[in-house]
């Protein structure tokens, strides 16, 4: 098994688990026999009654012969021989009567005898075997006379042989359910895992294809849980991954295009120019063309790096106070001969200059051409643009409509995104709004588009006034 959520279950939970269980055996085990010693040493310690010290008493001071027949006396006479064996020990331990007729042949010494010697009560017990190898419980009870001498003692004992044979077949018991218990356990836990770690592995093959850019692979359908939560996560990421890697692709396709094409122009009328002698008009339109060319070339490079900032982190915006009128005016004087040259009508309302905001002026003109090139290459002949500045809140508001195409409803929602072009017969990065959503955030303001499939665009552009002019 390799290093793994198995393994670690195995070691962490199932092994400290199986500990628990020996150890909570174990102390059900000491329980139940200790159960049975305490009941066995309260039997014995019932039957001592004060009548033994009577019974004893007067003969405390005879001889060892006539102790020794009082004693087979008195253990002839035992009423509960049925259950426990009673000897008969002199003041040294040995014994001298028994009630199985039977005596040791070698001399030892009792725990019981011992530590009822030094109880207060004169009784001790123990746990011990006899010479024959049989489990019994003893109780030994000391006889002293009148100046407290010991001069003999009574020794019960009960055999365990019953208990013992319980205990095994409750141990068996204990082992067979600790050994289900575990296996149980073991088997629901290693589906648990795999319920777990199956899935995973599939989501973890799946995200290495992904990494190596295989972007169309998906995760199988898992259990409808936080891992079924995650494999559609990722399966929803390895989609947006494919449709921005084919959005990439597109863009670096148009990229290429729009860069060939301006490019291709500015080198076909440069070998026409130098090829010309005393055509003076026709010179003229050549340089007015690549001038053109050159300036659509640096828009598209300007936006290429004001992306690649945006990628990096790097773009940063020169914060000032500045008259939202006079930017739409620049913005205007920019775009308003080339509207001209499109047969499109370009109305504003720039006049009004009493709008102060603050920002950052390249930027914010910045914004207002790409809204004004899209507004321009989208419209048709004979189509108009209008431009209004106004006051809304406390925001500067720029609304930019046109009377052009307009936008499919399922395109709208995605015309924000990098590298997204709703037409592809228009020239265009498809990173202009992409640049222009993240000025206006960088701005603190707000960027809508409202658009309906041949009915136009209107774009509107809240930017926060200087704050003496918002109070």
């Amino acid at each position: 098994m390799k290093k793994s959520i198995k393994r670690r279950w195995v070691k962490n939970i199932l092994l400290s688990m199986i500990i628990v269980l020996l150890i909570c055996s174990g102390i059900i085990l000491f329980s139940i026999y200790n159960r049975y010693q305490n009941h066995a040493e309260q039997t014995i310690r019932a039957r001592i009654t004060k009548s033994v010290d009577t019974y004893f008493m007067p003969y405390n001071n005879t001889d060892d012969e006539t102790f020794a027949l009082i004693a087979a006396d008195y253990v002839d006479s035992f009423l509960y021989k049925d259950i426990m064996e009673i000897w008969v020990l002199d003041k040294d331990g040995n014994m001298i009567a028994s009630s199985s007729g039977f005596s040791e042949e070698n001399k030892r010494e009792y725990d019981d005898f011992s530590r009822a010697l030094y109880s207060d009560n004169r009784i001790g017990s123990s746990l011990t075997r006899l010479e024959s190898g049989e489990h019994i419980t003893a109780v030994s009870y000391i006889l002293r006379d009148e100046s407290g001498e010991v001069y003999g003692a009574l020794r019960y004992m009960i055999s365990m042989q019953d208990a013992d044979n319980q205990f095994i077949l409750i141990t068996i018991l204990v082992a067979v359910i600790f050994i289900l218990i575990v296996l149980i356990f073991a088997m629901s836990g290693v589906y648990f895992i795999s319920s777990i770690v199956n899935p995973l592995q599939r989501i973890n093959n799946t995200t290495q294809e992904i990494a190596k850019g295989n972007f169309n692979v998906r995760i199988e359908a898992v259990n409808d849980d936080e891992i079924g939560e995650l494999a559609s996560s990722i399966n929803d990421m390895a989609q947006q991954l494919s449709e921005i890697d084919e959005m990439k692709n597109d863009f670096i396709s148009t990229v290429s295009h729009e860069i060939r094409t301006p490019l291709t122009a500015i080198k076909g009328w440069s070998e026409t120019i130098k090829s010309i002698e005393n055509d003076a008009t026709l010179r003229e339109k050549g340089l007015n063309i690549i001038i053109d060319e050159t300036t659509r070339l640096s828009v598209m490079v300007e936006e290429l790096l004001n992306f690649s900032r945006i990628q990096s982190g790097k773009f940063t915006a020169n914060m000032e106070k500045i008259n939202l009128g006079l930017i739409v005016e620049q913005a205007y004087n920019i775009y308003n001969q080339k509207c001209i040259a499109e047969d499109v009508a370009l109305t504003s309302n720039h006049d009004n200059k009493n709008i102060s905001i603050y920002a950052d002026k390249d930027k914010i003109l910045q914004v207002l051409i790409n809204i004004l090139d899209n507004a321009l290459k989208y419209n048709k002949k004979s189509g108009k643009i209008d431009i209004t500045v106004e006051k809304y809140k406390k925001y500067g508001k720029i609304t930019v409509s046109d009377t052009g195409c307009g936008i499919e409803k399922d395109d709208l929602k995605h015309v924000k995104d990098k590298f997204y072009k709703a037409n592809n017969t228009v020239r265009g990065t498809g990173i202009g709004l992409a640049v222009v959503d993240e000025i206006i955030n960088m701005h603190n303001g707000i960027f809508n588009i409202k658009s309906e499939k041949d009915k136009g665009t209107v774009v509107e552009i809240f930017l926060p006034l200087y704050k003496k002019e918002s109070e």
